[in-house]
């Protein structure tokens, strides 16, 4: 359904709304000085309670069925999708009309609706929404929860709701979760008598055996003298090479994170940090098992779903893209292998916000709540996302993939996505100087001390 947020994605909608002028006209605030503290990673098991502000004179009132206006990214694919999530909730009276643009249009109005006044009341929302928060354009969700006592927050699975909090208010209410799996070619496992993948691989294993798997078009692989890299026809491993599902990761697996102090003070120097980094960067220079980014890109972006890679690591985002249109080979997933110091992946989501001028508020909660309790099963039976509803979670492990379920267990060890001061520049130079590393232009301890010194003064404000 929801596009990913890629780094350039977030780059670009980061300087729409650090741009200053279009939401400062409706800004009730000051800009805080530096970035709301968040708390560190935590594991996901029980969701946290959302900040309790006082609680309204009276609970909001029962949907009306007055018309709530909904704005959402969407191509035409998803367009059919979001008309089946909400046609139960319009089928009892509630009067919904769902505004759809794409990707690129929806961040490109959104500044300029809030400024005019023409923003929709419920507004779908992804990793930025905390440059929102200084604007006060969008409402803060916790005294509707509060006032709706059949919300337990216990139900829902907790670290999105970190993200979306911005100086004690809820401002966006997380609808999915974003995790990562291993999937696996089956045919190439089985044409190699290799043994799947499953929950007791590590790095070590991973690199094993992706040296048998990967082959150039002489049938060698790269412990063979004379394998040429330059014309592998199948490659061991497809690793992420981004934030939220490629290196982060491996840094969390590594016993460590690259921010401290709540997301004020890089941590990219750390030993721990550089050999998480080193090792992707080697499995790709070095071992020759993984393709580079520029390697990468003669694919459209996927090797796995090409046929030519044995496994790969991604994000769950990816599943519903394997699911329709991988067709020439059989596929199954499991957990990213563990690292030196146990498991550890980012759980990112996108959510549901609220027009802080909206004039239907009631209404527009309720929606959002019927999106997040019982429309959560819909959304996980299309292997969109995963639900957010702790509950809904047995709708995305239905098979296929037949071993999709056994990727609840990363909820214990979720990471959210950080959140800081200058994200714009801050991204961006994190992002080419990463890039540099995987392309083997310069040592991960070059890079990461380059992106250190950088960044360091910039998320201090």
């Amino acid at each position: 359904m929801a596009k990913r947020l890629s780094r350039r994605d977030f780059l670009q909608m980061a300087a729409l709304l650090t741009g200053g002028a279009v939401l400062a006209a409706c800004a009730p605030q000051p800009a805080p000085t530096q970035a709301p503290a968040a708390a560190q990673p935590t594991a996901t098991t029980a969701a946290a309670q959302p900040t309790a502000p006082a609680a309204p004179t009276q609970a909001p009132a029962a949907a009306s069925g007055k018309n709530v206006r909904m704005g959402v990214w969407a191509g035409p694919d998803e367009v059919k999708y979001f008309n089946q999530w909400v046609k139960p909730w319009q089928d009892k009276g509630h009067s919904v009309n769902i505004e759809y643009v794409d990707w690129t249009t929806y961040w490109t109005k959104l500044p300029t609706q809030f400024s005019a006044g023409t923003a929709a009341d419920v507004l779908e929302m992804s990793n930025f929404t905390l440059q929102f928060g200084p604007q006060g354009v969008l409402a803060d969700l916790n005294p509707f929860i509060t006032s709706n006592t059949d919300l337990k927050m216990d139900d829902f699975v907790a670290v999105p709701f970190e993200k979306f909090t911005y100086q004690g208010k809820l401002i966006s209410f997380p609808m999915c979760l974003t995790i990562q799996a291993l999937c696996y070619n089956k045919d190439i496992f089985d044409k190699a008598s290799e043994p799947y993948p499953d929950n007791t691989w590590d790095w070590t294993k991973m690199v094993t055996v992706a040296q048998k798997l990967t082959k150039d078009n002489t049938g060698k692989g790269p412990t063979d003298s004379g394998f040429d890299v330059t014309n592998v026809v199948q490659w061991g491993a497809e690793m992420s090479l981004d934030e939220e599902s490629g290196w982060s990761c491996l840094v969390y697996q590594n016993g460590t994170d690259y921010w401290k102090d709540n997301y004020t003070t890089p941590n990219f120097t750390d030993p721990a940090v550089v050999e998480a980094f080193q090792f992707l960067a080697d499995m790709i220079n070095k071992d020759q098992v993984s393709p580079s980014p520029a390697a990468t890109q003669k694919f459209n972006g996927s090797v796995f779903q090409a046929g030519q890679a044995a496994f790969s690591r991604v994000g769950t985002y990816m599943l519903l893209p394997y699911l329709n249109n991988i067709k020439g080979f059989n596929w199954d997933v499991t957990v990213p292998p563990q690292g030196p110091k146990g498991r550890g992946v980012m759980a990112d989501g996108i959510g549901w916000s609220m027009n802080q001028a909206s004039t239907v508020q009631d209404d527009a909660f309720a929606l959002i709540k019927y999106f997040n309790t019982d429309g959560q099963a819909f959304e996980g039976s299309q292997h969109w996302a995963v639900p957010i509803l702790k509950s809904a979670f047995t709708s995305f492990a239905t098979p296929p993939p037949e071993h999709v379920a056994t990727l609840k267990e990363e909820f214990d060890y979720g990471h959210r996505w950080p959140a800081y001061t200058n994200q714009q520049q801050v991204d961006d130079f994190i992002g080419q100087k990463t890039t540099d590393i995987f392309n083997g232009k310069e040592p991960a301890a070059q890079g990461l001390k380059e992106i250190q010194d950088f960044v360091g003064p910039l998320v201090k404000g």
